[in-house]
């Protein structure tokens, strides 16, 4: 196995050599020199690892799948062998096209070792050279609090920039701020109509208006710092005052709960900025200068149905007034020429009508769109034993991503905002949430970490015992069964980041904290023979690395104590 490879790896690379040897040429030849995945069997009767190559090969040189992986089998023992990597291998089999992969003994425990020397780095890689990638999310209009939907995307946007860095990707988390337009006005307009009425001087509420009790504190700020005065002079002159002190008001509470969530953005970006500096002038500039713009019925128009949209776009109105696409456009021209391989954006099921158009924006300007990718996170809806919660109180008034916060806290809400992918809804039982007990899932795969510490702090093992572990000692069903889970860690790291999808991690730590318990139930740690016992000790500690290294991928901590 070559530095810093993993098993999986080495593995990767034994089968590319076996499909060099029997693919033919032709159609089929260039699989080889293409990526070839290994997946995790859902039925562990199949293996510890799976590949499904044959079934694209075979379609190319246009014979069966099953035939082709028998001759692939043999071709991967023979490499094996060459490659000494049979030791690795307690048998392979070809079973319905796919190669199956059952992992030695002795393989499992050199992940072993490989995990207590890499510790916190154990499921890390290192690619060269490093795709750039970013990330926008959340993205919440400065006009409100932050919502449960607005917490999901948090949730997965975060552990996705995480999952990404741990695969060797530098990755930029970016927020959009849409800070000026209809919204902002009405929000300033909402403002200044609360103050009127905390000065005695209320004035009919538009429908449209933002009716919720959250502007009552923005109104009293600005009683306390401008008095009456704002009244006295037109709305047209004071409004950029009540939009000023607005914004900055519900900006900062925005970062206080995404910071209470931890998570800092790298990068917050405005919309006002893209108009002030000139680009939202240049990039439909440059979309005239490509012919990708005309003029009809005294308004500008987007030609995106040239492009792959179901009809055309207007990007500015009879009154000269910019549509929300024309600076989304900018916006997206600005992120491609800061260099991102991959653009990834993180968007509410009310946007997925947007995505066409944008995708046609990017095609127009000559950008590369398959850099661009858009991914739907859809809504919440919380329950409490079984019953729905009323997400709207009353008018104007909705449960916010704080509330969810105070009543289970940052750890529980991460866990569960990611449980399901992130195109299925989601439904939060809160009470479960806050439960401690093992029906709650992240209680119960940090009760496991925390349960390893306590087994950690009472051993008294001799040094010759602690020194050099006899790991082939580890032969019980479940002591296999529980280095075969934290063989899989790196696995599932790489094929949920490539997926862009982080639910598949909380699945495997529960599986993790479940045949942890298993083992720690049928088997004593620490007994009267210290071989044993230090070997028992070394797959324990083993675990507590991956535990702890997936709860920090999910920003969740690891408490040593529960």
């Amino acid at each position: 196995m070559k530095r810093g490879a993993t098993l999986e790896d080495s593995l990767s690379y034994v089968l590319r050599q076996a499909l060099r040897q029997v693919e033919r040429g032709g159609a089929g030849g260039r699989f080889s020199d293409g990526p070839l995945t290994w997946e995790i069997p859902k039925d562990p009767s199949f293996g510890d690892l799976s590949n499904s190559i044959s079934f694209k090969v075979a379609a190319a040189q246009n014979e069966p799948p099953q035939q082709f992986a028998e001759a692939l089998l043999q071709a991967f023992l023979s490499c094996c062998r060459q490659a000494g990597a049979d030791e690795w291998i307690e048998r392979v089999e070809a079973k319905a096209g796919f190669l199956n992969v059952f992992l030695s003994r002795q393989a499992l425990t050199q992940v072993l070792r490989s995990i207590l020397r890499q510790g916190r780095r154990y499921g890390m890689r290192r690619v060269a050279p490093a795709p750039a990638i970013n990330i926008e999310f959340v993205s919440a209009n400065p006009t409100g609090p932050l919502s449960v939907a607005h917490g999901r995307q948090a949730a997965v946007g975060d552990v996705l920039a995480r999952l990404l860095r741990s695969q060797g990707c530098h990755v930029t988390t970016e927020y959009y701020l849409n800070d000026e337009g209809r919204q902002i006005e009405l929000l300033g307009r909402s403002i200044r109509l609360r103050y009127a009425e905390l000065l005695g001087r209320p004035e009919p509420f538009p429908e449209e208006g933002y009716h919720g009790a959250y502007l009552y504190p923005i109104a009293q700020e600005c009683v306390k710092r401008f008095g009456d005065r704002l009244l006295c002079e037109p709305e047209a002159k004071t409004l950029p005052t009540f939009i000023h002190v607005g914004q900055t008001h519900l900006l900062e509470e925005i970062r206080k709960d995404l910071a209470r969530f931890g998570l800092p953005f790298d990068r917050w970006s405005s919309q006002r900025w893209l108009r002030v500096c000139g680009r939202i002038d240049a990039s439909l500039q440059t979309l005239r200068s490509r012919g990708a713009l005309y003029e009809s019925e005294e308004a500008t128009w987007f030609a995106s149905t040239r492009f792959g949209d179901d009809k055309d776009r207007v990007v500015r109105k009879r009154d000269g007034e910019l549509t929300y696409l024309a600076p989304d456009i900018a916006y997206h021209q600005w992120k491609f020429q800061r260099g991102y391989d991959q653009i990834l954006n993180l968007w509410g099921p009310d946007h997925h009508g947007y995505i066409g158009r944008l995708k046609a924006a990017v095609m127009a300007l000559g950008l590369p769109a398959d850099r661009l990718v858009v991914r739907i996170v859809q809504l919440v809806t919380l329950s409490r034993r079984g019953k729905p919660v009323p997400m709207s109180k009353r008018q104007g008034e909705f449960v916010t991503f704080r509330e969810v916060l105070d009543e289970v806290g940052a750890d529980a809400t991460r866990f569960f905002f990611l449980m399901r992918t992130m195109e299925s809804h989601l439904d939060v039982d809160l009470e479960l949430a806050k439960s401690q007990s093992q029906e709650n899932p992240v209680y119960y795969v940090q009760y496991a970490h925390a349960r390893i510490c306590s087994i950690l702090a009472k051993e008294r093992l001799p040094w010759w015992a602690r020194c050099r572990p006899n790991l082939g000692l580890l032969q019980e069903p479940e002591e296999r069964l529980l280095m075969r889970w934290l063989f899989q860690y790196p696995t599932v790291l790489r094929l949920s980041a490539a997926a862009l999808e982080p639910h598949g991690l909380t699945v495997y730590l529960r599986k993790l904290a479940e045949g942890f318990h298993v083992f720690y139930t049928k088997h004593r740690v620490i007994s009267d023979d210290p071989k044993r016992s230090a070997a028992r000790l070394a797959l324990v500690r083993a675990t507590r690395h991956v535990l702890a290294n997936g709860l920090g991928i999910l920003g969740i901590s690891a408490p040593r104590r529960m």
